[in-house]
């Protein structure tokens, strides 16, 4: 009788990304995604309540024991993950998100940066939460912004939001405070969209009946309650311009120009975009080209 090959046993911290692409959630042979701040891996999770403990929380680390196997069968390779527990002190989770979590090449990247470089503490963490959310991770990073209109590609929505914050964060009359909230917003700001469609990209009954925005705000109500106790004018002002509505009040009041920023900047990168893909139907004024060079000969003088 041939001796049976004892596994490996290993622990090591990760952060579950979730389904490799065209994986069945629901078959025990799914293979999930692992990210461990540098490297990707796959995993077989077989054990119904280790995937639960996963799933339960949104995108952050776990010290998980995996087990694997030295087989020529190329199936049973396939590393296991048997365990898994919180990590309640890790506080760098959106590092370790993969860059080829968005089609479009270093938008991840790039996002994680500009979140890093937001200087107030609770507007920061309160940006992590939300794009570390799974109902938002899943789906944030993927999606076009539109049906038709622009950015209508997969990591549409990523890239669109990515340069709208850009945009905001060069503009240099903002103080810093403001930058904060701009940067924030800008990210944000589109945020409804995660759960305002199908995956086909048809509108939902909810976004039908409130719009994007508004169903935004509402799926975002306990992030930015918590924003309110820490920065209660940062959480009044992420309402307001999450919300888009930029009318004058019935009491006469008018909203932060904060907003004015944000609309600003989401149009432009709209424009961009509209103009990048038919430029026939999108005008957007050229920068000044040198006069040419006038050549004038003299036929009094020989030459």
């Amino acid at each position: 009788m041939a001796a049976s090959i004892a596994p490996d046993i290993d622990v090591m911290p990760g952060v579950l990304i979730g389904p490799a692409q065209g994986q069945n959630t629901s078959s025990s042979t799914c293979l999930w995604r692992v990210s461990h701040g540098h490297t990707v891996t796959e995993y077989l999770i077989p054990s119904p309540s280790v995937r639960s403990q996963l799933l339960m929380h949104s995108l952050t680390r776990h010290v998980m024991q995996v087990v694997r196997w030295d087989s020529e069968a190329a199936n049973d390779n396939v590393p296991v993950i048997t365990s898994a527990d919180y990590d309640p002190d890790f506080d760098a989770p959106l590092a370790w998100l993969p860059d080829d979590l968005c089609p479009r090449k270093h938008v991840v990247a790039e996002t994680v940066n500009l979140v890093a470089q937001i200087q107030s503490d609770p507007l920061r963490r309160m940006t992590e939460r939300v794009l570390l959310r799974r109902d938002v991770a899943d789906t944030y990073w993927t999606m076009p912004a539109s049906v038709r209109h622009h950015h209508a590609f997969p990591g549409g929505l990523a890239t669109h939001s990515l340069e709208v914050a850009l945009d905001l964060h060069s503009q240099g009359t903002l103080e810093d405070h403001e930058r904060d909230i701009c940067v924030a917003a800008g990210l944000l700001h589109d945020i409804g969209k995660c759960w305002a469609y199908t995956e086909d990209m048809f509108p939902t009954t909810q976004a039908r009946a409130v719009g994007h925005e508004l169903l935004g705000l509402s799926r975002l109500h306990s992030e930015l309650e918590r924003l309110e106790v820490d920065w209660p004018d940062a959480g009044y002002a992420m309402r307001a311009l999450l919300s888009g509505i930029s009318h004058r009040r019935q009491d006469g009041s008018i909203p932060t120009a904060l907003l004015a920023r944000v609309r600003a900047a989401d149009q432009r990168s709209c424009e961009r975009d509209r103009e990048r893909k038919n430029p026939i139907r999108t005008w957007t004024p050229r920068a000044c080209s040198p006069p040419p060079v006038r050549i004038s000969l003299d036929l009094d003088e020989p030459f």
